[in-house]
């Protein structure tokens, strides 16, 4: 069954064309790839489905409903939920206070329930703090909980930024390149972590330029080229693909 449906999607700044009708689906549940040469329109995607662009034209649909052009709280508000490539954090937070802030559903960041509080209030931010701790525990984050951002290392923040996406209770996640700049032990059980998640349910599309990780975890390749959809299949066709060989892994065809 289809969670995410990408149709004929571009996209232009001035007169740079930087999606050229992208078209594709993502079934629910699936754990798929989405690769290509630096320049082909895959964060631009991520970027128009996320809300953060506005497609020229085009039409995406998730979970059965529209939401081209939607802002992005609102898609977040639907489970689907990005990261970015560069991690950030707030300097002055510690990893537990980032987990905490991505809880949903928090009445006291209501200006009312702010100044008075009430009982479902404290109720609530006991079952933020006992869920921030599970998600802390299941990506080994629990040992600095207490750190800043700035004294943990690139993988610990690239665990945190899917730490900070499991607190909204996701359908699906946009993960924009979540390996890089990350030590090869740490690549291994990140990978781990999304193959857990995907057997629990949660659908995943990610961005990566590690073609044995592709291979790894991916049900589905989705390979895109110059801003429009080029191929897909699993990891072993679309590289026997001739024209992704051509234009991704820099084989010249005789």
């Amino acid at each position: 069954m289809t969670l995410l449906s990408i149709r004929n999607v571009s996209l232009h700044f001035g007169g740079v064309q930087a999606l050229t009708g992208a078209s594709f689906d993502v079934a629910r549940g699936t754990l798929t790839g989405l690769i290509g040469p630096n320049g082909a329109g895959k964060t631009t995607l991520f970027n128009c489905i996320s809300g953060l662009y506005r497609p020229t034209g085009g039409a995406i649909v998730f979970d059965g409903q529209p939401i081209t052009g939607l802002a992005p709280d609102r898609i977040t508000a639907r489970g689907l939920i990005r990261t970015f490539q560069l991690a950030r954090g707030f300097a002055r937070m510690t990893v537990f206070d980032h987990l905490l802030l991505y809880g949903q559903h928090q009445p006291g960041e209501s200006l009312l329930g702010a100044l008075v509080g009430d009982r479902g209030a404290a109720e609530r931010e006991a079952q933020l703090q006992e869920k921030a701790w599970a998600v802390a525990r299941r990506l080994k984050l629990e040992r600095i909980v207490d750190a800043l951002p700035g004294n943990i290392s690139g993988g610990q923040k690239k665990l945190l930024e899917i730490g900070r996406a499991l607190m909204t209770d996701p359908q699906m996640l946009l993960l924009d390149e979540p390996m890089a700049g990350v030590n090869p032990t740490l690549v291994n059980e990140i990978g781990d972590h999304l193959l857990a998640l995907q057997q629990e349910g949660l659908t995943i599309l990610l961005i990566e330029h590690d073609m044995p990780l592709i291979r790894r975890l991916c049900d589905e390749v989705i390979v895109m080229a110059d801003g429009a959809f080029m191929a897909r299949g699993d990891f072993d066709q679309v590289a026997a693909d001739s024209r992704v060989q051509e234009a991704y892994l820099g084989v010249v065809r005789a």
